[in-house]
């Protein structure tokens, strides 16, 4: 096994790749290009911070609710806010360059407070576009959070029974889909699962690890080229292989195969700024120079997005939650 201090290196590098596959995405929006495959990054994540909320608190470790809720907020929410403020700040001042956002208060402060909700145009995003994962992702929290409260024998099938329900709920009240009630959470509960195998030795050997991730990258392709549209769908046309990808990864570093590529490990420990600047970088490099010579733009606009990403993890980041940690300790 090649993980060092609880952290999977595969899990790093894989992160890295599912932020720069988000902004592939947005960049072939921006020059009308099909690549719809590289939302599916989003579905990479959701699997791994199952994989990884349960492998922190695992194993003996004695996690409280509260001091869960407090680590998660310390990490996820300050630069979500500082990137959405940022936006509103815009919006205010430049309202011509920002004419898809209408800072309207209630519209702000539930941005802020992660929680799902329609924006003036009718749409169930935030501030923020990308942080519509973010709502997930603090629904799936607090859910976490209160599976604390149980011994860790009885956790895994609390937290199976309580995503379950929330996966189907939306089909027993179709106006709660896309108000989070979906089966998305059906992705973070296989990193869950994903994690307990890794936890009790369960995984097969590499050979079988390096299978997994070859057919969940070609079931990505192949799907992109059949362009099966997941709609309603998405956590089984895009989330099956989002779950053989991490999972084959997993199995192979825990067989000690996993090798990965120089830089991955930087790209992941930013994934998160690439991941919240990128819209912000990639619209601001299409607005300032056009889009008309996608040859050009897309590699361009992938640079200036992973440039951002990395300048606002080691500038804004990283020294911001190294001194919330030191001040909340």
């Amino acid at each position: 096994m090649t993980t060092t201090g609880g952290t999977w290196t595969s899990i790093q590098h894989l992160r890295g790749l599912a932020a720069l596959s988000v902004a592939l995405f947005h960049a072939c929006q921006w020059a009308r290009l099909p690549f719809s495959i590289g939302a599916a990054g989003v579905d990479v994540f959701f699997v791994i911070s199952g994989f990884v909320m349960w492998t922190v608190t695992a194993g003996g470790s004695e996690t409280t609710p509260a001091a869960f809720v407090k680590r998660r907020l310390i990490r996820v929410a300050p630069l979500y806010w500082l990137v959405t403020l940022v936006l509103v700040a815009g919006a205010l001042i430049t309202p011509q360059r920002f004419p898809d956002i209408e800072p309207t208060a209630d519209h702000v402060l539930l941005s802020l407070a992660f929680v799902q909700h329609y924006n003036p145009a009718g749409l169930p995003f935030p501030i923020l576009p990308p942080g519509w994962t973010l709502n997930y992702e603090a629904v799936f929290y607090l859910v976490f959070a209160a599976g604390l409260l149980l011994p860790e024998r009885r956790r895994l099938g609390a937290l199976t029974v309580a995503l379950a329900a929330l996966a189907l709920a939306g089909f027993a009240w179709p106006p709660a889909y896309v108000m989070l009630l979906n089966p998305m959470f059906l992705e973070f509960l296989a990193g869950v699962w994903l994690a307990r195998l890794a936890q009790e030795g369960m995984l097969p050997d590499r050979t079988i690890g390096w299978l997994m991730f070859g057919l969940g990258l070609a079931l990505f392709v192949g799907i992109e080229l059949s362009h099966i549209d997941p709609d309603l769908w998405r956590p089984m046309v895009w989330g099956l292989p989002a779950v053989l990808v991490v999972a084959g990864a997993v199995t192979v570093e825990a067989d000690g195969g996993w090798k990965g590529l120089p830089g991955l490990k930087t790209l992941g420990d930013a994934s998160y700024s690439l991941y919240l600047t990128h819209t912000l970088s990639i619209g601001a490099l299409a607005v300032t120079f056009g889009t008309w010579n996608a040859p050009l733009f897309i590699p361009l606009a992938l640079a200036i997005a992973v440039l951002a990403g990395l300048a606002t993890y080691f500038g804004v980041e990283k020294p911001m939650l190294e001194a919330l940690r030191r001040r909340l300790a």
